[in-house]
């Protein structure tokens, strides 16, 4: 069979139908007996003619980028599956050992894995792999979140963790997220240097995984680990406040291993896990699409009508690897009787509610250090450094996307400078140090204590925004995605950014460009005065366009690290156009909304403009 298979594949070269890249990826893993576990997979593939599958499975390999592996499963070098997880952990255990110092093969590695299918299997994978080049391996026995991962880095001292997660992917995907001993996701250079010895991967060594386990190789993580964090977590509340009906659901993810015992054990007394949705399952069944993404207010549609029944205060969401947090809250007027889209918020609103009642409650309780840090990336609200400078905060706030270089700013803190807060916009949240990443669970015990201080107060956490809103300015932030599939769309996107990186537009809409900030080369220009200055911060492939002084109100765009798309960041706020406050709330936040959708429909013009021109 395998025979028809090569021929079939050389018929498909010969006649156009197939690249010679992935004709040739495609016979090595018909032929090759390291590829004979997929051969079946593969060969039903061919019969079936499945032909856009063969040639976007087999093109090129999967690229380990600046944090790892993440996309569809399935056979093939462009595809996750046991041949490429182990090739991400070889490349990985070979850095150790070179990297680690004398000790770090006894150091070693630690191994998480979520819900999703086939996370536990890779896991395995992963610490069999670790094993066999002699880098000890501690694995978790059962799925845990990415912020205990990142904690169990930290606590045991180990050189190195790896994630295997699709954070909210598609069911159809998974990945091998990589962390250093900070227990931060990997930063330059780690990062680069461990793409390079992925890429210099030939054979991968591996340990038969019972094997390993008896002679000590592998060892399981236990309750000691998971109580201690579950500790740590529960000393971050800044209140006793507790009368508050709260239902939370995990989304068929991780986050009834840390979320509920925790706040359990503060003291909530009238919490309700969505049922339907506690029941680990990598096909997310329940949810709109099966993605089990907060950012998106369809995914809490079950909580939402559980929360209806219940008459509750709050709803809670986790992603599948528990570290992003959604919410959603009733109506003012329509109560849990509206559609999500009109009760979920935003990654930005949630990011300002929790930066404000932090800073206020370590005040309040004469805790806040005379050198306070909160770190937000350069796409999230400027709302959260307009806040942390009223408490006489120093925010950090020119990062660039991706929770690592929050973690690296921790890192790297003056000896007097105290991490207090960090966040971006798509739902991440950080309120400790004792966790280098993103968590779920810190969000949701102060998000939670902070809606019960403001019901014994007679106020909502509506309200409690609305007053923030009135004190700073109306923060109005949107985005959207342009999706460019395959080869074509990968090209495609790289014109958008070069086109508008050569030839930035001059207006958006009815209004003009102030300055285009380029993190690529780390410049700003302005194009009144034709000036170029530096900035400060990580080079990355990301542009941003203000449209005023301030430079609060603007638009960002960036391509996707792990989706073939552009996504572009809208910011507008009526701190920068004092014309545009109206003599409600109300009226202000329909002007400023308005300006971001002409910001919005204009910065698409001038990608569509750019792709027109190469016509």
């Amino acid at each position: 069979m395998s025979d028809e298979s090569i021929q079939q594949v050389d018929a498909w070269i010969r006649e156009g139908n197939l690249s010679e890249a992935a004709g040739a990826h495609l016979k090595q893993w018909l032929t090759k007996p390291e590829y004979a576990d997929f051969r079946t997979e593969i060969q039903k593939c061919i019969e079936n003619g499945d032909l856009d599958e063969l040639e976007d499975a087999f093109r090129t390999r999967i690229e380990f980028g600046t944090g790892g592996i993440r996309g569809k499963m399935g056979p093939g070098p462009n595809r996750i599956n046991s041949r490429t997880i182990g090739e991400a952990a070889q490349g990985l255990a070979q850095y150790v050992l070179k990297e680690g110092g004398p000790d770090g093969s006894t150091r070693g590695v630690v191994v998480a894995h979520d819900t999703r299918n086939n996370s536990q299997r890779f896991a395995r994978e992963t610490a069999a792999v670790m094993a066999g080049n002699g880098v000890a391996a501690r694995l978790f026995s059962v799925y845990r979140s990415t912020p205990e991962l990142s904690f169990a880095l930290r606590e045991t001292g180990a050189v190195a963790g790896v994630v295997i997660s699709a954070s909210h992917n598609p069911p159809s995907d998974n990945g091998f997220k990589a962390y250093w001993s900070d227990g931060g996701q990997v930063v330059p250079p780690h990062d680069r240097n461990i793409i390079e010895e992925v890429k210099a991967v030939r054979k991968i060594e591996k340990c038969d995984f019972e094997s390993a386990v008896q002679n000590g190789q592998i060892q399981f993580l236990g309750e000691d680990l998971d109580a201690l964090y579950h500790r740590k977590l529960a000393g971050l509340t800044l209140s006793d406040y507790r009368d508050i009906r709260i239902v939370y659901t995990p989304l068929h993810g991780v986050g009834s291993t840390f979320i509920v015992p925790v706040l359990e054990a503060l003291g909530y007394r009238d919490l309700h896990v969505v049922a339907a949705q506690n029941v680990p399952d990598g096909n997310f069944p329940t949810v709109s699409g099966g993605v089990a993404n907060p950012e998106e207010p369809r995914t809490l549609t079950l909580a939402i009508q559980d929360a209806a029944k219940l008459d509750a205060d709050i709803v809670l969401a986790s992603d599948p690897d528990a570290d992003r947090l959604g919410c959603a809250l009733p109506h003012p007027q329509k109560g849990w009787n509206a559609p999500p889209e009109e009760l979920a918020l935003n990654g930005n609103q949630i990011g300002a509610i929790l930066c404000h009642y932090i800073l206020q409650q370590k005040q309040n309780r004469g805790e806040l250090p005379a050198r306070g840090v909160v770190c937000k990336t350069i796409v999230t609200t400027d709302l959260i450094s307009l806040i942390a400078r009223s408490f006489g905060v120093r925010p950090v706030d020119n990062l660039l996307v991706g929770f690592k270089y929050i973690a690296d700013v921790i890192l790297n803190l003056e000896p007097d400078e105290v991490f207090l807060y960090g966040t971006e916009e798509s739902h991440g949240y950080l309120a400790e140090a004792f966790v280098r990443d993103k968590d779920a669970a810190a969000a949701a015990i102060l998000l939670s204590e902070c809606a019960a201080n403001l019901k014994a107060r007679g106020k909502t956490v509506r309200n409690n925004l609305d007053d923030i809103y009135e004190k700073y300015g109306y923060f109005r932030e949107t985005q959207q995605s342009t999706y460019r599939e395959g080869a074509q769309g990968n090209r495609e996107i790289g014109q958008i950014m070069a086109g508008l990186r050569q030839n930035p537009p001059t207006h958006l809409g009815t209004h003009p460009v102030a300055e285009v900030v380029d993190h690529q080369p780390g410049e700003r220009r302005n194009l009144k005065t034709g000036s170029v200055t530096p900035v400060e911060g990580a080079s990355g492939n990301v542009l941003a366009f203000t449209l005023t002084d301030a430079g609060h109100t603007r638009v960002t765009a960036r391509p996707s690290g792990t989706e073939p798309k552009i996504k572009y960041y809208v910011s507008a706020t009526s701190a920068d156009h004092p014309h545009l406050v109206g003599e409600t709330l109300a009226e202000t936040r329909a002007s400023v909304d308005a300006l971001a959708q002409e910001i919005l429909d204009g910065i698409l013009v001038a990608a569509e403009g750019v792709l027109e021109s190469q016509k």
